[in-house]
């Protein structure tokens, strides 16, 4: 990663004769609207997450249990959408968007791992509590989220990572 944008060196070339409709042009609006689409798919999938620990019921072990469980299900569509505005960020040297998307991918990180930890300790009591055709189903219930127990940190603090790199090392 260079500190200059991918956008500057076509820039610096350019004597302001482009023409609407040039590839620059459309290239620069390409990446300005994958940009805002990650936005929408980070709020759509933050709005679903957040939606599954409401109302909260701290203490109850098998809603603490299924709510990070189906939490981590909607983790895809965050991590898509900050994505896309980290690596966006990236390449047209968008410091401020950098951060904002390293802070967000920190705080999911940690976010994460609590959540793992809360889902860790109810896991011998969910698998207790049931028998037969049901214990099946949570058994793979567990091992999806217990893979995303691996994944999703990784993901996030790459995010985090990528976003604070970038912030660091592009042209304001």
């Amino acid at each position: 990663m260079t500190a200059t944008s991918v956008l500057g060196a076509n820039k610096a070339k350019d004597t302001g004769s482009r023409k609407k409709g040039s590839h620059p042009e459309i290239f620069e609006r390409g990446l300005t609207f994958v940009r805002w689409v990650g936005l929408a798919f980070f709020i759509l999938g933050s709005t679903d997450v957040a939606l599954t620990w409401l109302p909260v019921d701290f203490g109850n072990r098998e809603w603490e249990f299924a709510t990070v469980t189906a939490s981590f299900n909607g983790m895809p569509v965050i991590i898509l959408g900050l994505m896309l505005v980290v690596v966006v960020a990236a390449l047209e040297a968008r410091r401020w968007w950098a951060l904002g998307g390293g802070i967000v991918g920190l705080a999911l990180l940690v976010f994460v791992l609590g959540a793992i930890g809360l889902w860790a300790t109810n896991l011998p009591l969910a698998l207790g509590a049931v028998e037969g055709a049901v214990l099946t189903g949570l058994k793979k219930a567990v091992l999806k989220t217990a893979v995303q127990s691996v994944v999703l940190p990784l993901v996030f603090a790459a995010i985090a990572y990528y976003g604070f790199r970038t912030f660091r090392t592009a042209n304001t």
